[in-house]
């Protein structure tokens, strides 16, 4: 059977950073891939240069879609994916040469259906910073979901097989999330390996997500990708014996960032918002957290959002040191 590898590569207006990707994986000294890159309706040159690019390899493939995001545009890529295993990369990030032969060699003498590695934030101005968390393998969904770890969709190589077998896709129309949404409902059924290595480059760019000002209505969507990943593994793992741990421990993380999301809403002047919020789901999220876990400030934080006293609240705002 062959070990080809499909890689699948969003990119929307890249064109400063898009040749240098592709050169990334064909650079690779790991040799059997194909890469898609699924074009999300660029209006600049992006396209163009994907296409010159594929004309002198035919591993490279363009798609090209309407406007509709990255999780569409992946959405894509998996559906055309002829490969054994699948990888991601954004266009605008980088692969060190030897990101697909390390995972591939580390997964299959692990016997795991999944390997990732490290990475490093790169900037524009060409500093450096490196991957901070653990590395954890074996059963890592606990350490995820608590954030002990983290799992970069561009450090991953998995076995196509899960992906379809467990129907796992990303979610369209979710702004922001969507990765770790897609990771833990993926790390949820398969055993992992970890490369302790930082593999790739993440670039930190003017006017990406990263660097985007903070917007509740985007970013409230990473609550609720968390929370669909939360239902979706806790059907799954009904019935075994750690669910009931499992279950805690998604609400306390949810809880948790429902209550960091409600107080940097008072922090920006939200106060109706946030009133609204609390009136409704995120309200039951918010009363599960375990206040007796949080750090002092933490406490006295949770206590100024469940005041709803409206003299708390526009001083919040109005005070930058907290």
């Amino acid at each position: 059977m062959s070990e080809r590898i499909s890689i699948i590569m969003p990119a929307y207006n890249l064109e400063k950073y898009i040749s240098d990707s592709i050169m990334s994986v064909q650079r690779q000294t790991y040799t059997d891939w194909q890469l898609l890159v699924i074009d999300d309706g660029s209006k600049d040159e992006t396209p163009n240069i994907v296409q010159a690019i594929a004309a002198n390899d035919q591993r490279v493939q363009l798609l090209c879609q309407k406007n509709s995001g990255s999780a569409g545009a992946r959405n894509a890529g998996l559906n055309a994916a002829t490969g054994k295993y699948i990888a991601f990369l954004d266009g605008d990030d980088l692969w060190e040469p030897t990101f697909l032969a390390e995972l591939l060699a580390a997964k299959q003498a692990a016997g795991t259906a999944m390997a990732y590695c490290g990475y490093l934030h790169l900037y524009d101005v060409g500093l450096k910073s490196k991957f901070s968390y653990p590395y954890v393998s074996g059963d890592i969904l606990e350490a995820v979901i608590r954030g002990k770890t983290q799992v970069h969709i561009g450090c991953l190589l998995v076995d196509k097989s899960v992906i379809e077998q467990n129907n796992i896709r990303f979610t369209e129309g979710c702004l922001i999330g969507q990765d770790q949404e897609f990771i833990i409902k993926l790390v949820a059924v398969a055993e992992v390996q970890a490369v302790p290595r930082e593999l790739m480059q993440y670039r930190i760019r003017a006017g990406s997500a990263i660097n985007s000002q903070w917007n509740w209505q985007k970013h409230i969507h990473a609550i609720l990708g968390l929370k669909r990943a939360a239902a979706a593994v806790l059907v799954q793992k009904a019935g075994v014996d750690s669910a009931s741990q499992l279950e805690n421990i998604f609400q306390q993380r949810i809880a948790y960032k429902v209550f960091k999301f409600l107080w940097r809403m008072l922090k920006k002047g939200h106060q109706a918002e946030v009133r609204e919020l609390m009136e409704a789901d995120f309200g039951k999220d918010f009363a599960q957290l375990d206040v007796e876990q949080l750090k002092l400030v933490d406490r006295l934080k949770y206590r100024v959002v469940c005041s709803q006293n409206p003299l708390l609240w526009n001083l919040v705002a109005k005070l930058k040191f907290i």
